[in-house]
């Protein structure tokens, strides 16, 4: 991870300080101190480009039960300095405790245990905020240009934006709602798919996409909060890239192309459906309800998941039938 201008972190537990030092963060051990009195010292400060603060603060002398959370620190943090993007961080087994109102209070809520698989994502999470701070955009279709999205995605996108990214709603808060919907978009198979959902979309599986991933570099996902480790490409892009490499023959689909993309030999390059072992796979799919584990799947197989509504442009999102 490189190392932003400059990062807080603040903590109850000393014994973090080392994995602050290797981020480059400054660390602010208040174990025993009045919290308080740190918080104020530092507001009247210069933003930084970065807080990582620990969600229990319970080691304080501050008896405050409001100040036991890092969740209220970071709203107070966000209010004076409303482009510098707040990092929670909490052990592993109290993080499925901590409600979702309070963890969209952070612009990222990650257990420490796992603190260096975040590295990547708070880097981009830094420096989509510093972009956005140079220049935050004026009217809502700017935001689309800080995403780098084709041209013709911009009326689908326009249509997609929520209502908190409308003109009227574009106040000094926008970087954290921004990152929250470039999320949605990232995480929620549609304008953008990552690498399950373009390899089945191509007819392949992981290790066929891996042959073929270079053809399709103009369509990867380069705009805000981007990231190496988890790339996503632009849906249509990929379907345009494809069918001018390998043109469909009449009522073809696009599984039948990618199966003739160069390099892709025989069928153990093929996508076959995790529940039968056929082929043509047409979605992806958790196992259940409560894992994060997919599969390329046949729709038979599979029906809505219960935990998300269907939305205009996304793709369902679906679990193995029972």
């Amino acid at each position: 991870m490189s190392k932003p201008k400059k990062i807080i972190w603040i903590d109850d537990n000393p014994q973090r300080r080392r994995t602050a030092e290797d981020v480059g963060a400054t660390f602010f051990n208040v174990r025993n101190q009045d919290l308080a009195t740190t918080i104020e010292k530092l507001l009247a400060k210069a933003p930084p480009s970065l807080v990582i603060i620990d969600h229990v603060l319970d080691k304080t002398a501050t008896k405050n039960p409001l100040f036991q959370r890092g969740s209220t620190i970071a709203e107070a943090l966000k209010e004076k300095w409303p482009s510098c993007p707040v990092v929670g961080v909490t052990n592993i087994g109290q993080i499925d405790h901590v409600d979702q109102r309070t963890r969209h209070t952070y612009d990222l809520f990650v257990p420490f245990d796992r603190f260096a698989n975040y590295l990547e994502r708070i880097e981009s999470i830094t420096n989509g905020f510093a972009v956005i701070g140079k220049k935050p955009p004026a009217r809502s279709s700017e935001i689309f240009k800080l995403l780098k999205a084709p041209a013709h995605e911009f009326d689908r996108l326009l249509a997609a934006l929520p209502e908190y990214l409308y003109d009227a709603e574009l106040d000094a808060s926008m970087a954290s709602r921004l990152n929250k919907w470039v999320g949605h978009l990232m995480e929620r198979p549609g304008f953008l798919y990552d690498d399950l959902w373009s390899a089945t979309f191509l007819g392949l599986n992981m290790v066929g996409f891996r042959k073929v991933e270079e053809l399709f570099l103009k369509a990867r996902y380069k705009g805000l909060f981007s990231t190496d480790g988890s790339p996503r490409w632009w849906t249509n892009q990929l379907k345009e890239l494809l069918y001018k490499i390998s043109p469909p023959n009449a009522g073809g689909y696009s599984w039948n192309a990618g199966r003739t993309l160069p390099g892709i030999i025989d069928r153990r390059h093929y996508s076959q459906c995790f529940v039968c072992d056929d082929d043509f796979p047409e979605t992806v799919a958790n196992i259940d309800s409560r894992s994060d584990v997919r599969h390329a799947m046949h729709l038979k197989h599979t029906i809505l998941h219960p935990d998300f509504r269907r939305e205009l442009y996304f793709e369902d999102m679906r679990i193995l039938k029972d």
